[in-house]
């Protein structure tokens, strides 16, 4: 049975008054359709509630390890969250807090949550590090936006970027990726590296139910997507 991996970005199930509950429920009747054809590893983000935390943290708090654990500590709350809203399609019991615990639990169940793992280490590269556990070449990020850009989307003249290699991704994320806690390029530097090394095909879908749909049954869908080799 076929493992996709999905990096559920905090900006969806977190907003500033509370969790997206109406999209988790859809989320509920998407994934119910696929229960006995695919497996899933979900990797879920911090959202409103982790920038609400670190950038108010930051007047007081200049440990940047310190800054990403707090972060790491709301993804988990997160995934408790949608693990309990999932918890009748035979979701893993626990919130996977390690790797070793991910191999294991991706045997016997249907679905895996997960949250942040490291500091310094963004949810984009927990979920590449969890296809690699799985033997998974499918990640989808879901995230607000659809598509990476040639720089930054504000700015005039921005172009996006339908189909790109690996590569590309990398020289994006090079430029564009501070690595700091609540930065907000679209797919980390770190991530898209172990990307690369595994061969493993990125979908980008925004928060609508048939685009994710359509990229976990590998059709065409309105969003990026970097291809393997």
């Amino acid at each position: 049975m076929e493992t996709i991996c999905i990096s559920l970005g905090g900006s969806i199930i977190s907003r500033k008054n509370g969790i997206n509950v109406g999209y988790v429920r859809r989320l509920y009747r998407l994934l119910k359709n696929y229960k006995n054809t695919s497996k899933f590893v979900i990797v879920v983000g911090g959202g409103y509630t982790s920038k609400l935390y670190v950038q108010s943290s930051k007047q007081i708090i200049k440990n940047n390890l310190i800054l990403d654990e707090i972060a790491i500590s709301i993804t988990r709350i997160n995934a408790m969250i949608l693990k309990d809203m999932l918890s009748e399609l035979n979701v893993y019991p626990n919130i996977v807090t390690d790797l070793d615990e991910l191999r294991a639990a991706s045997h016997n169940s249907g679905i895996v949550v997960m949250g942040g793992l490291l500091p310094g280490i963004s949810t984009d590269s927990v979920t590449v590090l969890a296809c690699e556990v799985v033997n998974s070449k499918t990640l989808i990020n879901v995230s607000t936006e659809a598509y990476v850009y040639d720089r930054h989307p504000s700015e005039p003249g921005a172009r996006r970027l339908e189909y790109l290699t690996h590569d590309q991704l990398i020289k994006l994320a090079s430029r564009l990726d501070p690595r700091e806690a609540r930065s907000n390029f679209i797919f980390d530097l770190v991530a898209s590296k172990l990307a690369k090394r595994s061969n493993i095909e990125i979908r980008f879908v925004n928060d609508k139910m048939d685009e994710l749909r359509f990229a976990i049954e590998g059709k065409h869908h309105r969003g990026s997507t970097v291809k393997r080799v």
